[in-house]
């Protein structure tokens, strides 16, 4: 009874080959628990027709045998029966959930949720998706009534893992083993050298024009409906620069008309979906000085961590999420939320002030290695761990 059954809300779709299509952050971050568990790691995946929004899709073989993924049955008897000789299960923190706990309690088997999303960051995910007035009324309506069913679920679950500050202070008082962690894909041995650093902040000091970056998907609750109007006001103030925008999305043709339109073009250029390794982290470590975050919600994106990783500071609107991380690592500037004027009057004031970017860059790279992928993993399967009543010697002889 050593097995930790992880239940994602990511659905698979069925491969070409016979495989499942899911995420490669989600089955790295499965290897990696499975490198400090101290027995085998399953994943139980529903399975949908549609794809996610999520750009590094790829094809994962079932009987896999360091991370194996099973099909999760579709009746409550049929899961209880498949998770009762478990020494944990693990899964998102989600209404839809609410009918694991009993089961759980039922055949004595540990349960742990993760969260992502706090309650207010929620309610501005949903403002920034949703303009009509009456499904904004209905919507919040759910969401109230979400709430209260996390937190009594919360409470009835051996522990909670919090990725990012505020949804670890809105949900940790109620549980009885919380810890936070911040998401971060990018390992040790990608994170940003000193020699690297220097060599951007000699570039810098020849005052060439300040490269900007965005990345992400290009939807509204990533606030890339802001980068135009963000970057037209830098023109305006005479602050020399380029935008590249990484991603890809539905708002990418309206995106691509309004930079055409705004006279934009010479500054903003939109460059696609990079693969995450082999070419986001380079392009970020050697073609941008600054990352522009304009998310109009408190998403505690893994965005933050993964550019920290390449010392990049971020200047970006003073969400939850955002403001949380930078203060505890120094490592950017927010301005309120929707005032594009003020994130091009911070980065004016930095064009003019390099060595505070300098400076700040150090402190993102610090801070990454301190919560890079290896030790982000572990401190998470080492809480796993405690929650399972697994003790230290059978850890250390099974891994």
């Amino acid at each position: 009874m050593t097995e930790l059954v992880i239940l994602p809300p990511l659905k698979a779709l069925h491969g070409q080959r016979g495989a499942y299509v899911l995420t490669r952050k989600y089955m790295e971050g499965v290897a990696a628990f499975a490198r400090a568990w101290p027995g085998p790691v399953t994943s139980l995946v529903e399975i949908s027709n549609t794809a996610t929004t999520d750009m590094d899709h790829a094809e994962f073989a079932p009987d896999d045998p360091v991370t194996p993924i099973e099909i999760r049955p579709d009746t409550q008897a049929a899961l209880a029966a498949r998770l009762k000789d478990a020494a944990l299960v693990f899964t998102f923190l989600s209404p839809s959930e609410a009918p694991l706990v009993a089961l759980c309690q039922k055949v004595g088997v540990p349960l742990v949720f993760w969260a992502e999303y706090s309650p207010r960051t929620e309610r501005q995910i949903m403002q920034a998706e949703t303009a009509n007035p009456l499904r904004r009324w209905r919507r919040l309506g759910w969401l109230n009534r979400a709430t209260r069913m996390r937190r009594r679920m919360v409470g009835q679950a051996a522990g909670l893992q919090c990725s990012g500050q505020p949804v670890y202070e809105a949900y940790a008082g109620l549980s009885p083993d919380p810890m936070v962690f911040w998401d971060n894909r990018v390992r040790q041995a990608e994170i940003l050298s000193d020699a690297d650093l220097a060599g951007r902040a000699t570039l810098l000091a020849t005052g060439a024009p300040l490269r900007l970056a965005f990345g992400g998907r290009l939807i509204a609750m990533k606030g890339v409906q802001f980068l135009p109007e963000f970057a037209q006001k830098l023109c305006q103030m005479g602050t020399p620069f380029t935008l590249d925008i990484y991603g890809s999305g539905p708002l990418e043709a309206d995106l691509q008309r309004r930079i055409s339109a705004m006279g934009l073009a010479g500054h903003v250029a939109l460059k696609g979906a990079l693969d995450f390794r082999t070419q986001w982290l380079p392009t970020l470590k050697t073609q941008a000085d600054l990352f522009i975050c304009p998310h109009p919600q408190g998403d505690p994106s893994s965005t933050y961590p993964e550019t920290m990783s390449c010392g990049l500071p971020t200047v970006g609107f003073a969400n939850d999420a955002f403001t949380t991380i930078a203060a505890v690592s120094d490592s950017g500037w927010s301005v309120p939320i929707g005032d594009t004027t003020a994130l091009a009057r911070q980065v004016t004031k930095l064009h003019h002030a390099r060595e505070r970017i300098n400076a700040h860059a150090k402190h993102a790279r610090d801070f990454a290695l301190e919560h890079c992928f290896e030790k982000t993993a572990r401190r998470r399967a080492t809480h796993l761990i405690a929650c399972a009543g697994l003790s230290p010697p059978e850890i250390a002889g099974q891994t």
